[in-house]
């Protein structure tokens, strides 16, 4: 197969599909019930772990949590993917790459999405928050999903929406590929505080078929395609090309 990546794992919330606004929306009301009040900005760094909301006064991360839950769970039924995920996943299918969904995410909440759907043979391994005791950013879920596919790391990338899911690609020595869609820019606009760099950002989901195709790294054109490559900017190149695009 003429392709990069034959492995592929995805981040759920976020990635596949969009949910930020509830996870966002739930927050605020977990502080709401502790009476705090803070800023927009400072509620969304909770996407990158609740630990802030302890920094902020949560006395009780239990009860913020079921707040939290709470209103997500009652959402679960407006869930919608992505842009472009279903095509984009058809296509991988088809071309026989092995797909797996990585989150902190319980499996049961998105076991639910998948069967409104009828995508449960979507993916060849679902790792969620109860099948593993630590989440990302500790590799322990992306190691487990390689060695269900009986995959190899070189041939092996995540896609994700957040710093814990780049993160926890370079911690297990994969590609990362981080999605930055126009409206995942609203909670993750922060991309150049990460050190070191993913290896890809992609702006629309389908891209990721063109960037996963061997024949296209030289020479993909920015402007075609919109990818921003940020090889020469990270201290460890898990794939390198020469640009020839202008």
């Amino acid at each position: 197969m003429d392709i990069k990546f034959k492995y592929l794992l995805f981040d759920w919330d976020g990635c596949l599909v969009d949910t930020l606004p509830f996870w966002f929306e739930g927050m605020k009301k977990g502080l709401e019930y502790f009476n705090i009040e803070t800023s927009d900005d400072i509620i969304k760094k909770g996407f990158q772990g609740w630990n802030i909301f302890s920094d902020l006064g949560v006395s009780s991360m239990k009860i913020f949590t079921e707040q939290v839950y709470n209103y997500v769970n009652r959402n679960l039924c407006n869930v919608e993917f992505n842009e472009g995920v279903i095509d984009t996943l058809k296509l991988l299918k088809q071309k026989g790459i092995k797909l797996a969904i990585v989150t902190s995410t319980e499996k049961e909440k998105v076991n639910a999405v998948l069967e409104r759907y009828s995508m449960t043979n979507f993916f060849d391994c679902i790792i969620g928050r109860n099948d593993v005791k630590k989440q990302k950013p500790d590799t322990e879920s992306i190691l487990k999903a390689i060695e269900i596919l009986k995959g190899e790391k070189s041939l092996t990338a995540i896609i994700g929406d957040s710093e814990v899911d780049v993160k926890a690609g370079q911690n297990a020595g994969i590609s990362t590929i981080w999605f930055s869609s126009k409206r995942n820019q609203i909670y993750h606009n922060y991309v150049d505080e990460i050190k070191p760099k993913p290896n890809f950002i992609i702006n629309d989901f389908r891209e990721i078929v063109e960037l996963n195709n061997k024949s296209t790294v030289g020479g993909m054109r920015y402007k075609t395609l919109e990818f921003r490559w940020l090889l020469k900017h990270s201290a460890t190149h898990h794939v390198r090309c020469n640009w020839t695009g202008k």
